[in-house]
């Protein structure tokens, strides 16, 4: 008997884009993250700091149809980390350029922003106050 396979239980956007090899020396040589697919047409990688979250990429002709690639705007993925200011110091020995410095925004988090090659902004946060207004 065949076993049943496991549908994910979780969001992950995936990005049309012609940058995948791009995508993957980012993602997995730079920030250190871990590829949970890896094809020259598709890639999906996770944050190597926790089991979630997840990102995905597919080259615009890898799917039944021809799909146009992501504009590279408007996008921001917030990732929790442990420490941002660790990771931000972390980013920087690594050779990326944080588009912002670690700073605490009105809702608590503490954050900064890195780009990858695609626009996609990375919001790379940790909790580090109650927000100025409370959640209704």
């Amino acid at each position: 008997m065949a076993t049943k396979l496991q549908n994910p239980t979780k969001l992950f956007p995936m990005f049309i884009t012609d940058k995948v090899a791009a995508t993957r020396a980012f993602y997995v040589d730079k920030l250190g993250w871990t590829a949970s697919y890896d094809t020259e047409a598709y890639l999906q990688v996770r944050s190597a700091e926790r089991e979630g979250p997840e990102i995905a990429f597919m080259a615009p002709d890898a799917g039944p149809s021809p799909m146009p690639s992501f504009a590279g705007a408007g996008v921001v993925v917030s990732v929790p980390v442990d420490d941002a200011d660790e990771h931000y110091a972390s980013a920087r020995e690594r050779g990326l350029a944080p588009v912002s410095k670690p700073e605490v925004k009105p809702w608590g988090w503490r954050s900064y922003a890195l780009r990858d090659p695609n626009g996609v902004i990375l919001d790379f946060f940790h909790v580090a106050a109650a927000p100025a207004v409370a959640p209704s």
